[in-house]
């Protein structure tokens, strides 16, 4: 936590200048209590002694003007806001070897879930679509903040055919343009009049991309990380599937199953993302649920003077109305 005005702090002082205060004039009362010789008299007359409910209102009264001080410093801490725009697009690998049960139920099922997740996770203002890729790719939810549409998609898919990384990464920088497209015209006019977009009002884009084998077919996905690079879109990359060995379909080995992690890593390093692998259920649902919080959220400095205020003003509350309740005054 930081401060806008430090040198208010030095308010804090008066703290303990009060609890001093408080010592002494209880010290008081109890050499006055003690002149009243006949203690048994005094019991019958002034009844039970509160004990602890005596100091608890005053100690509540000291934490909020304690709170209600701070508050005059302006304090400031980091919080995680969410971005005023945000474009996502997932790409999810559903060639033949999606099918694979080395993670649980199925690696296609795994990754249905933590994409799921990943939607829900992320803010409602956020666009997101779904790209789905085997031998070619397919645009399974266009770009949208209806997020029950893109998880209804995500379910429906299934597994089967080649895979075409390229192909996926493309149609995602697609939909991306597609959007950008359709920018407001007061930033259309400003991108023709400076001859580029002003980077206050370009829209953050990502590609959260997903597969568990080698690409075989349609565009490069080398090509397709340099366009992606061009377009200025980061795309996160994650591996799924056990490493170095190449799963069972329908009986038989596959070798085009295989996990091709230095593509992946390559399209993430090319576009300024990064590259994940996932060798578990759980651990596949973690990497989905960090990437929701990095790819559509951000961290900045908030002033939280109201809600110090609030917590000083609450508290103080609290203790007027205890020490009404038990003692008939304000502590």
């Amino acid at each position: 936590m930081t401060f806008q005005w430090p040198l208010m702090l030095l308010s804090l002082g008066l703290i303990p200048v009060l609890i001093v205060a408080y010592l002494l004039i209880q010290r008081r009362r109890q050499a006055y209590t003690l002149r009243f010789t006949n203690m048994a008299l005094l019991t019958k007359v002034a009844g039970r002694r509160p004990g602890w409910k005596r100091h608890l209102p005053p100690v509540i009264f000291a934490l909020s003007l304690a709170a209600l001080l701070v508050s005059l410093a302006r304090p400031m801490a980091v919080i995680s806001t969410p971005k005023d725009q945000s474009n996502i697009v997932i790409v999810m690998d559903v060639s033949g070897s999606m099918a694979a049960s080395d993670l649980q139920p199925t690696r296609l099922s795994a990754a249905k879930q933590a994409a799921q997740d990943f939607v829900n996770n992320l803010p409602g203002n956020a666009k997101v679509g779904l790209i789905s890729f085997n031998t070619v790719a397919r645009v399974e939810a266009t770009m949208t903040t209806d997020h029950n549409a893109v998880d209804r998609a995500i379910q429906n898919l299934n597994a089967g055919g080649g895979t075409a990384i390229g192909e996926g990464l493309d149609e995602a920088l697609k939909q991306i343009s597609a959007q950008a497209d359709k920018a407001t015209p007061t930033a259309t006019a400003s991108a023709n009049a400076t001859g580029q977009q002003d980077q206050a009002t370009q829209v953050p884009a990502v590609v959260v991309l997903l597969s568990d084998g080698k690409s075989n077919s349609g565009v490069s996905p080398e090509q397709a990380a340099a366009n992606a690079k061009d377009d200025n879109v980061k795309v996160f990359t994650v591996g799924i599937g056990t490493r170095g060995a190449t799963p069972i379909l329908n009986g038989r080995y596959n070798p085009d199953a295989g996990l091709d992690e230095t593509t992946l890593q390559n399209i993430a390093s090319e576009t300024g993302g990064q590259y994940f692998y996932a060798a578990e259920t759980k651990e596949l649902r973690d990497i989905y649920t960090a990437l929701s919080s990095q790819v559509s959220w951000v961290t900045e400095q908030t002033e939280i003077t109201a809600l110090v205020t609030a917590l000083g003003t609450i508290l103080m509350i609290i203790a007027g109305f205890l020490s009404m309740r038990w003692f008939h005054q304000v502590a």
